[in-house]
């Protein structure tokens, strides 16, 4: 028993770090972000492990029913596998025995730089991060598929190939609502000014590196002689 013993109190010593430092942190976040709240915790890995309980005890004192969300940061099945899992306690008479994980629909969302940042991550090699241009290439690329998925979709219904779902028409109504009413011409020029922007930024941030570059290499040289 000795050996598992001493096991257990490491692990209870880890746990008590955890705790001073979420403290910490919680008050330091709440001081700029008043109204967020802790729903629970996450932790990296493919999934519960064990050690999730005894930490899972710690954020079950802190919010009723925490989420434990298990992210795969390794892909170990080839996509950045996601999970949510809630803690049913299990009891033997009035004594608490074990707890038992399961795991609860999730809804992951992502706005499109993130999705961009996680599809090169689900990639198993990278020949190098794609600048801006290609990043926004990636996007465009993206939309326009979901669009052509859209509007086949549409034809479909119409058609009477689909059946309508009213929560999808709901979200097309909403996508379409939420479009500035733009003559084409005023939106091809305020692409252009958009582009003509980033791409004026990309030329000032590469002249900057160069310069500290030259003046690293011109810095280096003086002292050698």
């Amino acid at each position: 028993m000795e050996p598992l013993i001493s096991v257990i109190h490491m692990l209870f010593l880890t746990v008590a770090l955890d705790i001073e430092y979420h403290h910490n942190m919680l008050l330091s976040h709440q001081k700029v972000n008043q109204k967020e709240v802790i729903v629970g915790w996450y932790s990296t890995g493919h999934g519960v492990n064990g050690g999730s309980a005894l930490i899972h005890e710690f954020y079950s004192r802190e919010v009723p029913n925490p989420i434990h969300l298990t992210v795969d940061t390794g892909f170990t099945t080839g996509g950045g596998t996601i999970k949510a899992h809630v803690s049913n306690n299990l009891t033997l008479g009035d004594r608490q025995i074990a707890a038992q994980f399961h795991e609860i629909p999730l809804d992951l969302r992502m706005v499109e730089a993130e999705r961009v940042g996680f599809d090169i991550l689900k990639a198993t090699t990278v020949d190098k991060i794609p600048s801006d241009l290609e990043g926004m290439e990636a996007s465009m690329e993206h939309l326009l598929a979901l669009i052509d998925d859209i509007s086949k979709y549409v034809d479909d219904v119409v058609e009477g190939r689909v059946a309508p779902d009213n929560k999808i028409g709901k979200f097309i109504s909403d996508a379409v609502g939420s479009l500035p009413k733009l003559p084409p011409s005023d939106f091809d020029k305020l692409i252009n000014d958009s582009l003509q922007d980033n791409l004026l930024m990309l030329y000032l941030s590469s002249i900057t590196r160069t310069q500290l570059s030259l003046a690293e290499k011109l810095n280096t040289a003086a002292q050698i002689l």
